[in-house]
């Protein structure tokens, strides 16, 4: 039955399209599903390897804590505020606080978007 059902459909095909046989059939779509999935769990990872991820680049300024004052700090003898949201921290990443900070420690700091003297991101490098 499976014989006549692919006779019925090949007539009227050319001999080399009608010489196709049942079992050749979901051979090459097995070999298709395969082709997919490997370019699908593949093609992915390969593909995002050879790109760097995003990085967010903030380029920090050095400075040394020359003055701590009740609302501003001086780097360098300039004087500087704090942003709102400021974000301070040592050298290790781990969070401080404005009462952490104090005269003679060293710095790198940013400086808020669009301003010349509000700092909104600082590190501070306390002695050891």
């Amino acid at each position: 039955m499976m014989n006549r059902n692919i006779e019925s459909r090949t007539e009227g095909l050319r001999p080399s399209h009608a010489n196709v046989s049942a079992c050749q059939v979901p051979a090459v779509i097995a070999t298709f599903v395969l082709v997919v999935t490997l370019i699908g769990v593949l093609g992915p990872s390969l593909s995002f390897a050879e790109e760097a991820p995003p990085v967010a680049v903030v380029s920090y300024r050095d400075g040394k804590i020359t003055g701590v004052y009740e609302t501003t700090i001086q780097i360098d003898h300039k004087t500087f505020s704090f942003a709102p949201e400021v974000v301070i921290l040592d050298r290790h990443n781990d969070p401080l606080s404005a009462r952490d900070i104090r005269e003679d420690l060293e710095v790198k700091y940013h400086l808020l978007k669009g301003t010349t003297d509000k700092i909104d991101q600082m590190i501070v490098f306390l002695p050891e």
